[in-house]
């Protein structure tokens, strides 16, 4: 169950700490970030951030964002900072980047406990189904998650 939001990567290294990437994730504002040392890291703590976000609003039953088209995002329009008076946020603009992260979101939910639901589909969709091999538990659940954060 893969989900995908665009993410901000901005590369920082400034005087008195570790360089590295804070990365922000546009469609949750005033949400914060994470971070990580190295591209991988960055990657790999957007991801898990992205999960636990996501996870979080269905659990508590919020409405989660539509994921922005990755082309309508830049790093100096979506600079989290950029109204902020207080806080230069001072960035490398040749090492930074936007790029999709995605997470499979099935291990961030609390339950995976079954539920039984009863519905009709069409005959030729049963029969389709089987030749298939489909698993329609699997399918009807893909289809639900695709649902919500169709673009």
């Amino acid at each position: 169950m893969l989900v995908s939001y665009p993410a901000l990567f901005y590369f920082e290294n400034s005087e008195g700490y570790e360089p590295g990437f804070s990365v922000f994730f546009p469609d949750f504002p005033n949400m914060g970030g994470t971070s990580g040392s190295t591209v991988s890291e960055a990657l790999e703590m957007a991801s898990d951030y992205l999960g636990i976000l996501l996870a979080d609003d269905i659990e508590e039953e919020r409405e989660s964002p539509k994921p922005s088209l990755i082309s309508s995002l830049s790093l100096e329009k979506n600079n989290p900072f950029k109204d902020d008076t207080d806080f230069t946020f001072e960035y490398d603009s040749e090492k930074s980047f936007v790029s999709m992260v995605s997470v499979d979101l099935s291990k961030y939910l609390g339950s995976n406990d079954p539920v039984k639901k009863t519905l009709t589909i069409p005959k030729w969709a049963d029969r389709l189904g089987k030749d298939l091999n489909l698993n329609f538990s699997k399918t009807l659940t893909d289809a639900i998650v695709s649902k919500k954060w169709e673009v």
